[in-house]
């Protein structure tokens, strides 16, 4: 063996023993003995169940293993120190009376910071799963799940991933929360979405320095009922820390038109720059709720063609009004009426939904021509938010599915001439709502409470004085009294 070739081996013999040392010292930590697969128990009968993953033992410096956030910036409930994730758990604990569980993985982790930081890089790099102390036997008395866990390298730690694969969640409901001081959770939304494969995936929440109030707050806000207990601000003091929280998101606008402001803008971290036209009666305060009303424009209102020209062009914001006197309206000023818009318009239905006292038994929504095409997106996404949904010379982009198993009412009114759609695209969606309904087994008179399609003959538009179907076309309908009427006729039971 010549001497280049001994050194090239001596070389390659050290760096394997590195590795091999190194994956000793990463992955071979003293065994955690007293883990169990019992969980802690809440209320009787709860549905709930916390999990959480948070490092054992102490990292030197106090730091919460590669988060940079502090191991004891919060306190139990019993104000014994605890890492932030395990606060987080046991105050959605005490405030829903779900189960508790804490994962364990077999081996702890190396007490260094940059032991536990090289430890969680290999592991998330390599896609591993790090075999886990104990795991509860099953999870079949669960509907909800609640995971929480810190941020390891711009994502949950593998961990996580071993506990949510190893049961079949199919039907139930995952509810995501982590710590953190620099990243907020989507960074790992995605893992836990692949990981709780079957479960629905609701968007996730990052709990940082928080006290109860804070997520009790957030609790109240995705629709979980909590527990009052000492220290604990009633839910609608909870409900108006969402809404102060959101306001901050907001830019108000300056300029009033017709008692519209014009040109707020939503600052949305999913979905950016939101603007709207808002209308709120001069008699809301809060103590009452009200209506809410949101009005998509066509393609001369959309935000390019110039502030408010949605309210200038269209007139359906200010015929509501006299409808109900308790409502507020907003005019959405899209960029276009595609996906990216129909999710714009979902994050500022959420947004007005915290930030108001809303009556959600009446939350309508309108959509005139592209407005139109948008608002089936949305239907197709999210029709829960709403109460009924009228349709005016447009067309359906969106899905059917959800409006049907929601029993969302829909009125689509199109002229029989109309010239940018004809009436056949509307005539076409009321027979696949149809369709489906039939499939649900429900009768004619059933669907016909549901699902209304409205094509108008030329006759209408004549009498009138309406040359135009389609852009003449909307005018005519929000003025129409039957129309209206029925759409904020409707309520939710």
């Amino acid at each position: 063996m010549t001497k280049r070739r001994k050194i090239i081996t001596g070389i390659l013999v050290f760096i394997l023993l590195l590795i091999i040392a190194g994956s000793i010292y990463l992955f071979t930590g003293r065994k955690i003995s007293d883990a169990s697969g019992d969980v802690i128990k809440g209320d009787l009968g709860t549905e709930s169940l916390v999990v959480y993953f948070s490092r054992q033992g102490e990292i030197l410096g106090d730091l919460d293993a590669v988060t940079s956030a502090t191991a004891n910036s919060n306190q139990g409930m019993n104000d014994e120190d605890v890492s932030d994730t395990e606060a987080a758990a046991r105050m959605i604990q005490n405030l829903t009376g779900a189960d508790l569980y804490q994962i364990h993985t077999e081996h702890y982790y190396r007490k260094s910071f940059m032991g536990t930081a090289a430890t969680a890089w290999v592991e998330n790099t390599f896609h591993m799963r790090p075999k886990l102390a104990a795991l509860p036997d099953n999870l079949d008395d669960y509907d909800t799940i609640y995971i929480g866990y810190p941020i390891w390298w711009f994502n949950a730690p593998m961990a996580v991933g071993t506990f949510l694969e190893s049961y079949d969640l199919s039907g139930k409901t995952v509810i995501p929360f982590c710590t953190s001081q620099d990243n907020d959770i989507e960074v790992s939304m995605d893992f836990i979405r692949n990981t709780a494969a079957g479960a629905e995936v609701l968007e996730g929440h990052r709990i940082h320095e928080e006290n109860l109030n804070d997520v009790a707050a957030w609790l109240h806000q995705i629709g979980v009922t909590t527990k009052e207990i000492s220290g604990q601000m009633s839910s609608k003091e909870a409900e108006s820390q969402t809404a102060e929280t959101e306001s901050e998101n907001v830019t108000q606008g300056t300029e009033n038109y017709k008692g519209f402001v014009l040109d707020n803008v939503l600052h949305s971290e999913d979905e950016g720059d939101i603007h709207y036209n808002l209308y709120v009666p001069e008699s809301y305060d809060g103590s009452e709720a009200y209506a809410l009303f949101l009005t998509l424009p066509g393609y001369q209102g959309l935000y390019f063609q110039g502030v408010g020209e949605n309210l200038r062009t269209e007139n359906i914001g200010f015929t509501a009004q006299e409808y109900n006197p308790e409502m507020i309206i907003a005019a959405p000023q899209l960029d276009d009426w595609g996906e990216t818009s129909a999710r714009q318009t979902i994050a500022l239905t959420e947004y007005l939904l915290s930030a108001y006292n809303i009556d959600q038994s009446k939350v309508y929504v309108e959509g005139y021509s592209g407005g139109g095409e948008t608002m089936s997106l949305v239907m197709g996404m999210r029709p829960e938010l709403y109460t009924a949904y009228l349709q005016g010379s447009s067309q359906w982009d969106g899905a059917y599915d959800a409006v049907v198993e929601n029993r969302i009412p829909v009125y689509l009114v199109v002229g029989e001439s109309d010239e940018y759609y004809g009436s056949e695209p509307s005539e076409q969606a009321y027979q696949n709502l149809h369709d489906l309904y039939e499939k649900e087994g429900l009768s004619d008179k059933e669907i016909d409470k549901l699902l209304v399609l409205d094509v108008k003959d030329s006759a209408y538009f004549k009498k009138a004085g309406v040359t135009n179907q389609h852009g003449q076309g909307g005018k005519l309908f929000f003025e129409d009294e039957k129309i209206m009427s029925w759409l904020f006729e409707q309520q939710k039971a």
